[in-house]
């Protein structure tokens, strides 16, 4: 659906050039949530802009459902980004408009009778939990309410495209995963493709598909979230997933245990059985629970534990070898 090839851009600041990208390739693909995470400055923002040309790339192709903007005529290109819905973190929302003028906007650029832009304002509405507060202005709303008006007026003219730029980080922890269970929802009922922007895991871990680590205007790491999460490869993606309250830092229990530690992580069905319990107990080898935790990426249960054996090197090695036939991921730490 969404396709960047070799994607450069440069900024002139005095008589120098600065790289906000480099040589960037990404593709995403239909119906799925596709997160790119990155700290300030690293060129998340930059390289979301591309994808419907407010930032023109100083090299490379944006193709977005098969049709390549970049070489597009200016009125074309006016005609596809009618496809590309965008939400901002702070709303953009027209100050003196309703909510639903808000909304009906967009529509006044189509061919629409009045009948049929009410019609689809009150549909809108209705999916983003606004239909009681079409006649409020934006000043009466709360930051949540004014985020579900941006997504609704994002949505009017049927995109097949969402474009979310730090949609929540404006937005407290509650109301954040709300509006992340609304996007979830928009994305499995209307099977829109959803690209967003974030520097925060929790928004990454809770709703998208695949992931894109960014730093210093370059892809990273990309992978699949549950693998990206789980074993993550880069240092600023370790750094990720480390902000989340229930991640490890196994590099504090080397050198204070005796036995050997290892990292177990569990997904899907097996989360919830004791397979650990299971395997051990009829070795002589020992096991201790050093941390762990149970929780959910999306809708997907997943389990990780870091787990001392204490015994023999083969009693050991069978442990292990007995797990990993079970499905389990096992990783020596040490």
């Amino acid at each position: 659906m969404i396709e960047l090839v070799n994607i450069s851009k440069s900024y002139r600041v005095g008589s120098a050039y600065v790289e906000a990208l480099r040589n960037v390739d990404l593709n995403v693909h239909k119906g799925e949530i596709f997160g790119i995470i990155g700290h300030s400055g690293a060129g998340k923002s930059t390289l979301l802009r591309c994808v419907n040309l407010l930032e023109r790339p100083s090299d490379g192709q944006v193709k977005v459902g098969g049709v390549e903007l970049t070489s597009l005529s200016s009125g074309q290109l006016q005609g596809q980004r009618r496809r590309i819905g965008m939400i901002f973190q702070h709303f953009n929302l027209l100050s003196m408009a309703t909510v639903r003028d808000n909304v009906a906007f967009p529509l006044k650029l189509t061919k629409l009778s009045k009948a049929e832009r009410n019609a689809r304002v009150v549909e809108l509405l209705q999916l983003v939990g606004l239909a009681d507060h079409a006649d409020k202005y934006p000043a009466q709303l709360s930051g949540g309410q004014k985020q579900r008006v941006g997504i609704a007026r994002a949505l009017a003219s049927n995109p097949d495209v969402l474009l979310c730029d730090e949609a929540t980080s404006a937005l407290d922890p509650q109301t954040t995963n709300s509006i992340l269970a609304l996007l979830l929802d928009i994305n499995r009922k209307l099977g829109l493709t959803i690209l967003l922007i974030t520097h925060e895991m929790h928004v990454i871990r809770s709703i998208c598909d695949r992931v894109a680590v960014i730093d210093r205007g370059e892809i990273v790491e990309t992978g699949n979230v549950l693998d990206v999460f789980l074993k993550p490869q880069h240092p600023i993606t370790q750094d990720f997933v480390e902000q989340v309250a229930d991640s490890f830092d196994a590099r504090e229990l080397l050198g204070q245990r005796e036995g050997r530690l290892f990292r177990v992580n569990y997904v899907g069905d097996t989360t919830y059985e004791p397979i650990l319990y299971n395997t051990v107990r009829s070795s002589p080898v020992q096991f201790a629970i050093l941390q762990g935790t149970v929780s959910r990426m999306k809708q997907t249960p997943y389990g990780q534990l870091i787990i001392e054996l204490i015994g023999d090197g083969p009693d050991i090695a069978q442990v292990v070898a007995d797990l990993r036939q079970e499905g389990l991921d096992v990783e020596e730490l040490r």
